[in-house]
């Protein structure tokens, strides 16, 4: 009956072991899917933070080309400097009229 006896309690403690193995197994699963789903999450935001990134510098470059400054000087009237209108300031001449 001793023999009997441990037997039993041998093949308890094999149920538990494989049911705490089992239950590790799944949720060790879990947060792979976690941060699978989180991963992908984060990817698609850096997808859109590039894309918004890359129209910026387009919208940027735009606003700043020379064809435009250009089209709208000359809808404001601006024209290129002449000859002894335009000074060039050194840091010794700050404050000094000349």
């Amino acid at each position: 009956m001793s023999r009997m006896k441990g037997w039993v309690t041998a093949f308890c403690g094999v149920i538990a072991i494989a049911l705490v193995l089992g239950l590790s197994s799944v949720w060790l699963n879990i947060e792979r899917m976690d941060l699978a789903y989180d991963l992908n999450k984060l990817e698609k935001e850096l997808a859109n933070r590039t894309a918004l990134v890359s129209k910026l510098e387009l919208e940027r470059n735009n606003l700043i080309s020379p064809y435009r400054l250009k089209k709208l000087a000359a809808m404001y009237g601006m024209v290129p400097v002449g000859p002894g209108q335009m000074r060039i300031m050194t840091g010794q001449d700050k404050g000094q009229d000349k």
